[in-house]
């Protein structure tokens, strides 16, 4: 149990009413603060935030809780008129860099990256701004943390300019910053201790050297094969999200519209009640709900086109060789975090398309949670390159298939590649990740280096069989982490309900109860292997 110590909560829109139960659960053993870190989430209050930083506010004591909110009016003060202090830039550029620069940690939030993703309802903010609004940030972080002290802090994401600005400041400050890491097998977990930004950790790497020379894999090694054999390698909750059902039609189309539109009322409504900070449509780092609107029409409308008979863009898989490519979700951490100089998901398949073997195609895969919110004009152009294939979403309903029939995958982070690598394919990964351990997963940050491996690949001179490997990684995740999370969390809708509706039912109960001590016991595990590693360095 963790006792007598200062923790410091960072709280986000859906993972803030986690943070409230696992909060009032560490309050009875120490001190607790919570940090609200994102800015429109702390101005006005509307249907959402209610239950969160306003159901916060009024649930506990008020100097528990820290935000963003003098920052927002600061800044809305002096957005058009914005003077830079180069020396403190400077200061912060010095001390705080260790993870990355300062241009990509302004990559990390989509409010301040707009010129690398499609997700025009955020207003264009000038580099000035994005200067502004980090120094500021930097200025929050600093106090804060020199004014609680903290022991540790714990969250559960990894986006945001903010969380990029405390990892820097925790880490100089040698106070552990413990955030999850999703392994991509099943719905374990590992602590991270540096935001994902550096993969694998040396704690883990350290667990499994010596996993990998003691052996005792038997179980281990039955499950790898008992992953190769099974039919289907979805993990079940994917299969229960609707996302991942390869189907929409007409009737989803029309109520995901009239649902839109009536939200869309219903918030502004509330809005011109209850504001307090009146923040213009065209506001800088403040999303637009006209735009938001607009945007989240033509998704479902470009959603529907690319699932109908109608969409010549995706094509079925035929009898050839081809090396499997998965896009992502842009902007999400997975790239903006993980792979900041590879969020160019066009240029990475061009590039690519220049290197593949002779006779081979690249055959590439939407992100469901991407169909409808790209310009069709990115499927346009992938659609010009002759050994290049967009593939149907619906041609296969599990993963397996495509990979076991590819030569290689190719990801920038995501979860193909380790199933590739379990499946005992050849697998190249950009960014990074923490089952580079296993042999037959390569990390490249070149692609004269990609163009090599496909070589190796094609004369079959890889790693023929990397069971042992494969056993190892997972018995290392079974050590230092903990399995039964999913993501999105299962917990967070458990919380949701619980303070909308103040009740659960019996099984609820049980799941929630087991749910919140599961969360306690991953961060006790992770205060224990932070304390005894060898160094906070990675």
């Amino acid at each position: 149990m963790i006792k007598n110590k200062t923790i410091l909560l960072i709280c986000k829109e859906s993972i803030s009413p986690v943070m409230f139960f696992l909060g009032k659960e560490l309050e009875k053993n120490n001190d607790v603060h919570y940090y609200f870190i994102h800015n429109s989430e702390v101005i006005n209050k509307n249907p959402y935030n209610k239950y969160t930083y306003f159901y916060f506010k009024e649930n506990i004591e008020n100097k528990k809780i820290h935000d963003v909110k003098e920052l927002n009016i600061q800044f809305l003060k002096n957005k058009e008129n914005i003077s830079i202090n180069y020396n403190r830039l400077e200061e912060i550029e010095k001390k705080y860099t260790h993870f990355a620069n300062l241009n990509k940690q302004i990559l990390c939030s989509q409010m301040t990256s707009m010129g690398f993703h499609d997700r025009f309802y955020y207003n264009q903010t000038t580099y000035e701004q994005n200067i502004y609004w980090l120094i500021l940030n930097y200025d929050k972080t600093e106090n804060l943390l020199e004014k609680l002290k903290p022991d540790y802090i714990f969250d559960l994401d990894l986006s945001e300019i903010q969380r990029t600005i405390i990892n820097e400041v925790a880490y100089y400050n040698k106070i552990p910053y413990i955030n999850f890491e999703f392994t991509r097998y099943s719905s374990s977990v590992i602590p991270t201790f540096n935001l994902g930004n550096k993969q694998p950790e040396k704690y883990f790497m350290e667990v499994y050297k010596k996993n990998k020379n003691e052996g005792n894999l038997e179980h281990y090694i039955k499950e790898v094969k008992k992953f190769r054999d099974q039919s289907k390698i979805m993990p079940n909750f994917y299969r229960k999200n609707k996302i991942f059902s390869n189907k929409y039609n007409f009737l989803n189309l029309f109520k995901d519209l009239i649902l839109m539109s009536f939200n869309f009322i219903k918030i502004k409504f509330f809005y011109y009640i209850n504001r307090k900070y009146p923040v213009k449509y065209h506001t800088p780092m403040f999303s637009n709900p006209l735009k938001r609107l607009l945007f989240l029409s033509i998704s479902y409308i470009r959603k529907f086109y690319l699932y109908s008979n109608y969409n010549k863009f995706f094509l079925n898989p035929l009898n050839e060789r081809y090396v499997y490519f998965t896009l992502h979700v842009i902007p999400e951490s997975s790239t903006f975090i993980k792979a900041p100089m590879y969020t160019n998901e066009l240029s990475l398949i061009q590039s690519i398309s220049k290197i593949l073997p002779i006779n081979w195609k690249l055959y590439v895969k939407e992100h469901p949670s991407m169909i409808g919110q790209r310009n069709l004009e990115f499927y346009k152009k992938i659609s010009k390159i002759q050994n290049v294939k967009l593939v149907k979403m619906n041609a296969y309903q599990d993963p397996k298939p495509w990979i076991e029939k590819s030569e290689a995958v190719i990801s920038i982070s995501g979860s193909a590649a380790l199933e590739a690598a379990m499946l005992n394919k050849p697998s190249i990964v950009f960014g990074e990740v923490c089952f580079s351990v296993i042999s037959g997963v390569k990390v490249v940050k070149s692609f004269e280096e990609v163009e090599r491996l496909l070589k190796l690949i094609n004369i079959k001179n890889w790693p023929k069989d990397n069971i042992t490997s494969c056993a190892t990684y997972l018995k290392s995740i079974d050590e230092v982490g903990l399995d039964g999370f999913s993501q999105p969390l299962s917990i967070i809708k458990l919380c949701e309900k619980k303070i909308r509706l103040a009740k659960l039912t019996e099984d609820e109960k049980i799941e929630f109860e087991n749910s919140l001590n599961h969360l306690i016991a991953f961060y006790e595990k992770a205060v224990k292997i932070f304390n005894n590693r060898p160094s906070y360095d990675n």
